[in-house]
């Protein structure tokens, strides 16, 4: 599986004088040889899109599903099926049944019949994997599915100041789904029936790129001692590394994005772009894109 790699440097190009940056020429040649982008604005390293570190998995859901705009808020809402075990009841979802889209379709069908009139209705994302698109935010507290799997759900129904509601609700679910037809289909072939819906969601982190602040306050600065120190540090180690990975082919393609200073883009490196010979080596400090020192 190819293997892609960001490094992010705020600070890379200094808010320094031309003439106070040395000769970088393992830099210059890179970012002359790669695929350059200049950012339509400055950016800082807050302002980064990228640097969005968490969301919403039922947000995440929603957009790879495309379907984002179809609700204003969302839960995850995923097929279970509740094993009755002494006075409790033992959750299981996908791990242990199947579930074909035409019965994800028959079962959303009813459920989103029945709760049309709160404004609720239930997406699929996979027959397995559902949603709920609600028209306002939820006042609960939830436990993400994966931290109850084959254990009793005592306690770990919706909490929080609409528990009443959201609990009501899930016990509605359970009645539309207990004589559904499909449901009867199901258990008559001896498989587990749908018996509920969970409903939940979980702050989830996006991938997170290696970010080398080392530069970033000397270029803020003006400090140019400061700065060529913590340049020459990230030369021998990050950089160094990843340029090793990326010949060595552990890398398929190394981006590397500088933000603050005098530029805001990034190059992406190749094995295959150290023979474009015939691109003109520049200073640093004279990358397309690199902003005076007054606007900086």
């Amino acid at each position: 599986m190819p293997v892609h790699k960001t490094l992010v440097v705020p600070g890379l190009f200094p808010a320094l004088p031309d003439s106070a940056v040395p000769a970088v020429p393992a830099l210059e040649k890179a970012w002359s040889q790669g695929d350059q982008e200049v950012f339509e604005r400055p950016l800082t390293l807050a302002q980064w899109p990228l640097q969005e570190r968490t969301t919403w998995e039922s947000a995440r859901r929603a957009q790879e599903a495309g379907i984002s705009q179809a609700a204003p808020h969302w839960l995850c809402a995923d097929p279970i099926h509740l094993h009755v075990e002494g006075d409790g009841l033992i959750l299981h979802d996908e791990y242990t049944f199947g579930l074909s889209a035409e019965e994800s379709r028959g079962l959303r069908e009813d459920l989103n019949a029945h709760f049309a009139v709160d404004g609720l209705w239930f997406h699929e994302v996979t027959p397995t994997r559902w949603l709920l698109g609600l028209p306002s935010l939820p006042e609960i507290e939830t436990t993400p599915l994966l931290q109850r799997v084959g254990r009793n759900i005592d306690g770990h129904l919706p909490r929080g100041a609409q528990r009443a509601l959201w609990q009501a609700r899930f016990n509605e679910i359970q009645m539309v789904l207990h004589d559904h037809p499909l449901n009867q289909a199901r258990q008559a072939q001896g498989q587990r029936v749908i018996s509920g819906v969970w409903l939940w969601d979980e702050a989830c982190t996006r991938p997170v790129h290696e970010v080398v602040e080392t530069l970033r306050v000397p270029s803020a600065y003006g400090d140019t001692e400061g700065w060529v120190t913590a340049l020459e540090d990230f030369l021998g180690t990050h950089w160094q590394y990843w340029q090793a990975q990326l010949r060595q082919g552990t890398l398929e393609t190394l981006t590397l994005v500088a933000l603050e200073g005098r530029f805001s883009g990034q190059v992406v490196l190749s094995r295959s772009q150290r023979w474009r010979f015939w691109r003109k080596v520049l200073p640093l400090m004279q990358t397309p894109g690199v902003r005076p020192l007054r606007e900086s």
